[in-house]
């Protein structure tokens, strides 16, 4: 898991400047199709946005927005008056993928198959970001990780219902994420070799179908036009094999 970093100088929240002492950890999901980390780090950084979070989880790793001792505004003014979590916790959203809709909470049009490698990908690093922060504040990964539904029923959230929504869907649920969160911190396998070339090709083949993004669409055609590539799959992972072809069209290995 790679944490980068990219503050909401521009939030209000951010601005505040309030800070906090970290008692646990609150996980929560964004509630909307989108993928795209870029596009909330947009949205959310200026003024009179009324919603911050410590970092947001991706395919492709962490972007920390609040320092982690700041007062986030994630999680609301709890329905039976209980002292919100923003005032203890440090928060992150989960980005979901593309393709679904919501009805009253419920998702839409989700499918479970085509979302697997995705959902792997970011269900492990919130565990590997949940067992980061238990290990610099001292969580106990069983008891002080808890995510937005079971804040509500704590009375130190409002009623949403993420991420229970959707990690049952892939067979997960906040009990599964304590459990591999403990497994981390106590150093032991989480996963065989087999099982890890079975998740990798199960991402590799989910990310491959994907179309290029935006930011790459101009390189990408470039380097389709050359011939380096014939056009197809640009999310896929590139083999040595394959990067061994690259250089070699690009007449790179012809005085070796």
């Amino acid at each position: 898991m790679e944490i980068t970093e990219h503050i909401l100088t521009q939030n209000d929240c951010y601005k505040a400047g309030r800070t906090i002492t970290p008692k646990g950890i609150m996980v929560h999901s964004m509630g909307v199709a989108q993928p795209k980390v870029e596009v909330f780090l947009d949205t959310w950084n200026k003024p009179n946005v009324n919603m911050c979070v410590h970092a947001f989880v991706h395919r492709g790793g962490v972007v920390e927005t609040l320092p982690w001792n700041w007062r986030g505004w994630h999680a609301g003014s709890p329905p039976g008056g209980g002292i919100s979590a923003n005032n203890t916790h440090i928060a992150f959203e989960i980005l979901e993928p593309a393709g679904h809709t919501y009805e009253g909470g419920t998702m839409v049009g989700y499918d479970v198959e085509k979302n697997a490698a995705y959902f792997a990908a970011v269900y492990r690093n919130a565990v590997e970001l949940c067992a980061y922060l238990c290990r610099r504040y001292g969580f106990d990964p069983m008891t002080d990780i808890l995510d937005h539904h079971e804040g509500c029923l704590r009375d130190i959230a409002t009623n949403h219902a993420d991420v229970s929504h959707w990690f049952p869907k892939h067979g997960k649920s906040m009990d599964t994420l304590r459990a591999d969160v403990k497994a981390e911190l106590e150093g032991g396998e989480s996963m065989t070799q087999e099982q890890f070339n079975a998740l990798f090709a199960a991402y590799a083949q989910g990310v491959a179908g994907q179309p290029v993004e935006e930011w790459a669409q101009d390189a990408w055609s470039k380097a389709v036009a050359a011939g380096l590539f014939d056009g197809t799959k640009p999310q896929a992972p590139l083999t040595r094999e394959q990067a061994a072809l690259v250089l070699e069209r690009l007449g790179l290995l012809n005085n070796q």
